[in-house]
């Protein structure tokens, strides 16, 4: 968490506030609203006298009466009409941890064996088992005790009666210890705007429901209770991670604005997976250039993260980070996209894309570009798998490499990559065990080779404007070839049909990033082909929805084998305008 005063913001604006507080942006969006601070009840509250025997029988019913209170209350957020499945069943998954036998024979143990009062007996046994799952090699795992410190403060609360008023919440922002689930959905129904907490993780079940129920958060913002005074105003950017304190006209102007650009974003956006008539779904991915993209990406509708373009943060910086520093960008793209996946490129540079130390070439596109850099220089690609493995704890990243033509080359990439397992497993640091490793096709060779490569990884992603530049011979940055650079050129997609049909003989997904990804008017040639799911610009995604939901998969596959019998793509052009336009679509051409 880190504190500021007068900084600027992310379009490079200076706007005057008292304090800006810095957390993990649990859930998007911005919240303005005063703050109503919720304490947590002080250790030193607790009475740690020993209880005569004949008034231990009164502690229990206490206790009882208390967790018969607390179950009350969780079992009345059930009744939310907006919950989804996945929040009904985690809201009642606390009704187990609330009757947990082996919590509550411990708790009245305390009360009849050790003469303790009802909410030291409460405070202790939950400590033991908050004390307990911390000590698990499971992120997840660990990050339930949040959970169970946040019943743990409730039952301590009800039984030393420390309810603090709140009032009115309409349009108010909850700054609180930590928040349980159950806790969001009855704040929500009270019109609460926002939410600040001090601990809790991304993957906590409160965040869960936060972003189900779109309403803006940042957690992990130590002391915040105490940081932040009752009824003062807030600023909540659930997209960054900040919370701005008592800030000025200006500020609070520019921040109107762009909560209503998010507002209009959601409008437009459909959250539901874009499926074709006859019921497929296609997931449809953001590609993006920056955490702070990720947001915007989700306003959109976006499924997730298809291709994060890792080199551009050597592009801002100009130099090569190091493991820190690669980490913390890796971990921010994830935890603001999270649950939804995320896929890291590692640094694609050579060709366009050269840095200060690399050798010059005379024709860099051909040279030591991508996966060929990498492994030219096992270092940066060792610290960079490193970043991106810790970054994966969260269990929704994805690693793709770029530039392959070769098994050899994919075979010293998995080999590095088993290496940096074992030393993260020696160093006991967590990463995901599992984490699906994909291969960019994006050259005529890697497209051949497909049944090959298939066999060691998770997916494919197709790069169009590289596989038509390779594969066509010409430089997709050159306006004197630009008549021949056409990605809809019949042997262009050849290579994407071979791949489609080798992804869906292996059983692995395949997905398509480019140009012409966008070109509306192919979508249904690239769906019959067998292309699982698209990345494109955030902007992109509400059309590209919309189009697939007008697409049949039958009419589709038919319309590839017309195009495969085109000799031109002039030919391929004339085919998918015939098949477009009895709908009345106007599309730009990739």
């Amino acid at each position: 968490m880190t504190m500021d005063s007068d900084v600027d913001d992310s379009r490079g604006k200076s706007f005057p506030f008292r304090l800006r507080l810095h957390g993990s942006a649990a859930s998007s969006g911005i919240a303005i609203g005063r703050a109503v601070v919720i304490a947590p009840p002080h250790a030193r509250l607790l009475n740690w006298r020993t209880v005569a025997s004949d008034e231990r029988p009164r502690e229990i019913e206490r206790y009882r009466t208390a967790r018969a209170q607390l179950l009350a209350s969780i079992r009345a957020s059930l009744s939310s009409a907006r919950l989804v499945e996945d929040a009904r069943a985690i809201i009642e998954s606390y009704e187990l941890i609330a009757t947990d036998p082996t919590i509550e024979d411990a708790v009245e143990t305390g009360i009849l064996r050790d003469g303790m009062p009802a909410e030291v007996a409460v405070s202790t046994t939950y400590a033991a088992h908050i004390r307990a799952i911390a000590e698990s090699s499971d992120p997840f795992l660990r990050e339930r005790r949040f959970e169970l410190e946040n019943m743990r403060q409730k039952l301590v609360t009800i039984l030393l009666s420390l309810f603090t008023p709140v009032g009115e919440l309409e349009g108010r922002i909850i700054v609180a210890p930590s928040l349980l689930a159950s806790d969001v959905v009855h704040y929500h129904s009270r019109g609460v705007a926002g939410f600040v907490t001090e601990i809790g993780g991304i993957t906590s079940h409160a965040c869960i429901v936060a972003r189900s129920l779109e309403i803006p958060a940042v957690i992990g913002i130590r002391n915040a209770t105490t940081i932040i005074a009752n009824d003062v105003l807030l600023i909540v950017d659930g997209s960054r991670g900040n919370v701005l304190v008592e800030p000025d006209e200006q500020t609070i102007e520019h921040y109107r604005q762009l909560q209503f650009e998010y507002r209009q974003h959601r409008r437009a956006a459909d959250d539901t997976l874009a499926t074709t008539l006859d019921g497929k779904t296609i997931p449809i991915y953001a590609s993006v250039d920056s955490p702070d993209d990720v947001p915007l990406a989700l306003s959109y509708g976006a499924d997730g993260v298809g291709l994060v373009r890792t080199e551009m943060l050597l592009v801002r910086l100009q130099h090569f980070p190091n493991e820190e520093e690669q980490y913390r960008w890796y971990r921010a793209i994830a935890e603001r996209a999270y649950p939804k996946p995320v896929t890291l490129r590692v640094f694609d540079v050579g060709s366009d894309k050269i840095l200060h130390g690399m050798p010059h070439e005379a024709n860099p596109a051909l040279g030591l570009r991508g996966l060929r850099f990498m492994l030219h220089r096992k270092d940066i690609f060792r610290t960079q798998l490193r970043a991106i493995l810790r970054a994966s704890e969260l269990r929704n990243v994805r690693l793709l490499v770029p530039m392959v033509t070769a098994i050899e080359e994919l075979s010293a990439t998995i080999e590095l990559i088993e290496y940096v397992k074992s030393e993260l497993r020696a160093e006991r640091a967590p990463f995901d065990e599992h984490l699906p490793f994909g291969i960019m096709i994006e050259t005529p060779a890697a497209a051949l080779l497909a049944e090959h490569l298939a066999q060691h990884v998770n997916f494919f992603s197709v790069g169009t404007n590289d596989l038509t530049q390779y594969t066509l011979a010409a430089d997709r940055t050159s306006d004197l070839v630009a008549h021949i650079f056409d990605q809809l050129n019949p042997a262009v997609l050849q290579l994407l049909v071979h791949v489609a049909t080798v992804a869906r003989r292996q059983e692995i997904e395949v997905e398509l990033c480019g140009d012409l990804a966008t070109f509306l008017a192919a979508t249904e040639l690239l769906i019959g082909i067998g292309i699982g799911a698209f990345s494109v610009a955030p902007s992109y995604i509400p059309a590209l929805k919309e189009r697939i939901g007008s697409i049949h998969t039958e009419r589709a596959r038919s319309l590839v084998a017309r195009a495969l019998g085109c000799s031109d793509s002039v030919a391929v052009r004339a085919l998918l305008r015939d098949s477009t336009l009895t709908n009345g679509e106007q599309h730009t051409q990739p």
